[in-house]
């Protein structure tokens, strides 16, 4: 970041912190609708709860990125919060149709 002035350097750790959260709330989302593990322990568990609420920040900090990131990052973000809403609505039909 050398040449770079103080404003453009704050900037870019925005932009790392905002992307980094958006990963972590997306991975959570995914941990949450049961498809991936739980790093801790191994198992798996649906959260349909947390689910939404984890796809929701994300969706959020997406808005925030969506300006500030180069089109081929914006079209990643925009395909991982397909993917996450896709399978949430997915997931939580499943869900709904074994308590039925």
């Amino acid at each position: 970041m050398a040449g770079e002035t103080p404003n453009q350097e704050v900037a870019t750790r925005i932009d790392e912190v905002l992307a980094y959260s958006f990963n972590l709330f997306a991975s959570f989302a995914w941990q949450a609708m049961g498809f991936v593990p739980d790093p801790a322990t191994g198992k798996t568990r649906v959260a349909l709860e947390e689910a939404q609420m984890a796809i929701d920040c994300a969706d959020f900090i997406a808005g925030k990125l969506r300006a500030r990131v180069e089109p081929e990052a914006r079209k990643d973000i925009e395909r991982i919060l397909r993917d996450l809403k896709v399978n949430f609505v997915g997931k939580r039909a499943e869900t709904s149709n074994k308590e039925a």
